[in-house]
C-alpha cells in the first residue's frame, strides 16, 4: 500500500493536512469521494436570465486591472469575449490573478450574472476551463479542491493503487452495476449526471450489501440454531379464547397464529408484533405465553419501566388466571425467594424490568420471551435475557414502523401488523388549537372534569422553557385556572415515586397528570378522556400519536387537542385527520428521517452515509436478495 506522501504534489504541509484528515495512503485518497459537486455546466449567456449564477468559457479580451475600493477592499476587472460578445468581468479579492491572466487566454468563469450591463461578479475564475459538468468539492480543510483532484489523477495514471473488485461477476451483470473502478473513477471525475448517478448507485448499493450482509447472517445463525418445537394444548388455548370477553380483531387473530405457527419451527424464532397504540398487543402474547406454559414452558415479559412492568403484572393476574405470575423489579421484596421459584420452575411468567437479566436470575425452562418496546433496551440488554433460554422471541412495539424501514431494519425477523381496533372503541376526536385558543381547550378539559373523568397534560421539557412550555410552567397555570387534583410527573422520578404518582392519578377522577412524554409508552387508565398536548411543534407524528393512544382506552368518547404555532398547521392538520399511525409514520419518515422510530440512529443502527432507507428501498431489497445468496454459497 502506497504512503500518500510519495504521490507527486505532496510536499510537508498537504500531507500533514492530509493526514489530519484521516488520510495516509493512496488508497486513503481515492476512497475519499467529494461531498458535493459544483455544476460547472456551461450557460449560454444569451439565454441566461438576469441575476443568475452562470458558468462560461470565454477570452480574456483586455489587460486585467486591480481597482482599490474603501476600506482596503480590492477586485481584478477584464474584459471576456465570449461568442463574439464583450463582458466585463469583476472579481473581488481575487487581485492575485492578475499577472496569470493573459490576453487571448481562454478562461472559465462562474458568477452572478447581469444582463443589462452585460457583467458577470465572478465567484470563481479557472485558469484551465472545467470540461466536465461537474466540480468535485472534498472539503479537506486547508487543501485546495483542485489540488486533490491532481492527487487523485496522479494516482490513478501512474498505478499507485489497486482498486479491487469487490463483488462477484454475476452480481454486477444481473444488477447492471459499474465496476468498482468505473465508479471510483467517475465520482472523482464525472462526465455528466448519468455516469456520476450509476457510480452513486453502486456506491448505495455496496453500502446496503454491506449492511444486509450483517442481518442475513443474523437470521442464517437463528435458523441454524436447534430447538425442540413446542407441543402445546390447542383445546386449552382456545378454551381461553372463548372465554375472553369480546371477539378477536382478525389482525389479532392472524398475529396469535403467527406467534403459535413459530412454536412449531425446529428453531428459535423472532418476531416483530407492531400494532398501533390500543390495538390489543398484550393479549395476543398472553395467548402465547398461555400456550408455551402447556408445552411445559417457562415465559418472560421485559418492560422498559416499571410503571409498566406492574401494569402487566396486574393485567396478567386479572386476565390469565391459569398462569403463575411474579413481578421482578428493582422495587420487589423478597428478591430472592421468587429467584428461587422461578429456577426451579414453579413460575409459568416473569414480568420486570432489567432486574430480568441479572446473572443470578436463572429459568428452569425458558421457552418464550416479550419484550416489551424493544427499541427502549440497548442491543446488549435483549442479548442477556436472549441467552437465558433457548426461546422464541417477540418484540413488541406501538411505534407504528414504515413498511419499508421495518423490512429493511428488522430483516432477521419475521413481522406481523396490527392496524385493527378492539370492537367498541369510539374514534378519538383529534383537534389542532392555536395558542390564542388555549381557553376554549380548558374549558372542554372543565367539562371533562366535572364529569369525573381523568385529563392529561403534556409538555416538551420538565422545567425549562427554551423548548416552549415547561412541567412546571404548565402546572402553575392549571393550579390558576382549575380547582382540581393536580399531579406532575417526568423522567427524573425513581420508579417508586412514578408508580406512586400513577396509582394517585388512577385512583383520583376528575384530576389532572402534568407531564413530558414519558407517559406516552404503557399506560393504561381506563377513565382517561382527554390529552392536551402543548406546543406539538417538539414533537414528531409518530410521537404525538402515541400520546393520543394514552386515552380512548374504554367506551367513553375521548379527545386529543395539540396546541402550537401557527407555523405548524400543515403537520398538524394532518394529525388532526388521521388515526392511522402507519400512514403518520410514512409521513415521519419523508420528513423528519428514519431516526424518528426506535430511537434507530441514536443506536446506530441506521449510519448509512450514502443510501437512504426512505428513496434507496428497492437497492436494500436487492442486497438483501443477494446477501442471502452470498452467504448460503458461502461466497463471503
Amino acid at each position: 500500500m502506497t504512503d500518500i506522501k510519495e504521490v507527486p504534489g505532496v510536499g510537508p504541509q498537504t500531507l500533514q493536512h492530509l493526514n489530519q484528515a484521516g488520510i495516509f495512503t493512496t488508497k486513503d485518497l481515492l476512497l475519499k469521494f467529494p461531498k458535493k459537486y459544483d455544476s460547472f455546466q456551461e450557460s449560454s449567456l444569451l439565454l441566461a436570465v438576469d441575476k443568475t449564477i452562470v458558468t462560461t468559457t470565454g477570452v480574456v479580451a483586455s489587460l486585467p486591472k486591480v481597482i482599490q475600493h474603501r476600506g482596503g477592499l480590492k477586485s481584478l476587472q477584464f474584459k471576456l469575449l465570449v461568442d463574439h460578445e464583450t463582458y466585463s468581468v469583476i472579481a473581488y479579492r481575487r487581485e492575485y490573478l492578475k499577472d496569470s491572466l493573459k490576453e487571448n487566454m481562454e478562461i472559465q468563469v462562474r458568477g452572478r450574472f447581469e444582463k443589462k450591463p452585460r457583467r458577470i461578479t465572478a465567484s470563481q475564475i479557472n485558469l484551465t476551463p472545467i470540461k466536465s459538468d461537474f466540480k468535485p468539492i472534498y472539503g479537506i480543510e486547508n487543501v485546495y479542491d483542485s489540488s486533490v483532484s491532481k492527487m487523485v489523477k496522479n494516482i490513478i495514471s501512474n498505478h499507485l493503487a489497486t482498486i479491487e473488485e469487490t463483488l462477484p461477476i454475476t452480481i454486477l451483470k444481473k444488477r447492471k452495476i459499474q465496476d468498482r473502478y468505473d465508479m471510483i473513477y467517475n465520482l472523482h471525475f464525472p462526465k455528466d449526471e448519468v455516469k456520476l448517478a450509476r457510480a452513486y448507485s453502486r456506491l448505495k448499493y455496496e453500502e446496503a450489501l454491506n449492511f444486509q450482509l450483517k442481518v442475513m447472517r443474523q437470521k442464517l445463525n437463528i435458523e441454524a440454531v436447534q430447538k425442540e418445537p413446542k407441543n402445546y394444548d390447542l383445546s386449552q388455548v382456545k378454551t381461553f379464547i372463548s372465554k375472553i370477553p369480546y371477539e378477536l380483531t382478525e389482525d389479532q387473530k392472524e398475529a396469535v397464529n403467527d406467534v403459535f405457527r413459530d412454536f412449531k419451527k425446529t428453531y428459535p424464532v423472532k418476531r416483530l408484533i407492531q400494532g398501533d397504540v390500543g390495538s390489543g398487543k398484550t393479549v395476543v402474547v398472553g395467548i402465547g405465553i398461555l400456550g408455551a406454559k402447556t408445552a411445559g414452558y417457562q415465559s418472560a415479559i421485559m418492560a422498559p419501566t416499571e410503571i409498566l412492568a406492574q401494569q402487566h403484572y396486574h393485567l396478567f393476574k386479572e386476565t390469565f388466571k391459569d398462569l403463575n405470575v411474579v413481578l421482578l423489579t428493582g422495587s420487589t421484596k423478597k428478591k430472592e425467594v421468587i429467584k428461587t421459584k422461578i429456577a426451579s420452575g414453579e413460575i409459568d411468567l416473569v414480568i420486570g424490568t432489567h432486574a430480568l437479566i441479572t446473572d443470578d436470575t436463572t429459568f428452569k425452562n425458558l421457552g418464550f420471551i416479550v419484550i416489551d418496546e424493544q427499541h427502549r433496551f440497548g442491543v446488549m440488554a435483549r442479548e442477556q435475557l436472549e441467552l437465558k433460554g433457548n426461546a422464541d422471541i417477540v418484540y413488541l412495539t406501538a411505534t407504528p414502523i414504515p413498511r419499508t424501514l421495518a423490512i429493511v431494519l428488522f430483516g432477521d425477523m419475521e413481522i406481523s401488523n396490527i392496524r385493527e381496533k378492539p370492537v367498541g372503541r369510539l374514534p378519538i376526536v383529534t383537534q389542532y388549537f392555536t395558542k390564542s385558543q388555549t381557553e376554549s381547550v380548558f374549558k372542554h378539559v372543565q367539562k371533562e372534569i366535572d364529569l369525573g373523568n381523568q385529563v392529561y397534560f403534556v409538555a416538551p421539557s420538565i422545567e425549562s422553557e427554551l423548548r416552549g412550555e415547561s412541567v412546571q410552567s404548565i402546572e402553575s397555570l392549571a393550579k390558576k385556572q382549575f380547582d382540581v387534583p393536580i399531579f406532575t410527573l417526568h423522567g427524573r422520578m425513581s420508579g417508586e415515586e412514578k408508580q406512586s404518582i400513577m396509582e394517585q392519578f388512577n385512583a383520583t377522577k376528575g384530576s389532572i397528570l402534568i407531564s413530558t412524554s414519558v407517559i406516552e409508552v404503557g399506560l393504561d387508565i381506563k377513565n382517561a378522556t382527554m390529552m392536551v398536548i402543548f406546543d406539538g411543534e417538539y414533537f414528531g407524528l409518530s410521537q404525538l400519536h402515541q400520546l393520543r393512544g394514552r386515552v380512548g382506552r374504554s367506551d367513553k368518547q375521548s379527545y386529543c387537542y395539540v396546541i402550537s404555532d401557527d407555523g405548524d398547521i400543515e403537520r398538524l392538520k394532518l394529525f388532526e385527520r388521521n388515526l392511522d399511525g402507519f400512514a403518520l409514520s410514512e409521513y415521519d419518515l419523508e420528513n423528519r428521517g428514519p431516526g424518528e422510530f426506535l430511537g434507530v440512529k441514536q443506536s446506530g443502527i441506521i449510519d448509512f452515509q450514502y443510501a437512504d432507507l426512505g428513496t434507496d428501498f428497492d437497492i436494500f431489497m436487492s442486497a438483501k436478495e443477494d446477501a442471502l445468496w452470498l452467504l448460503r454459497t458461502k461466497q463471503v
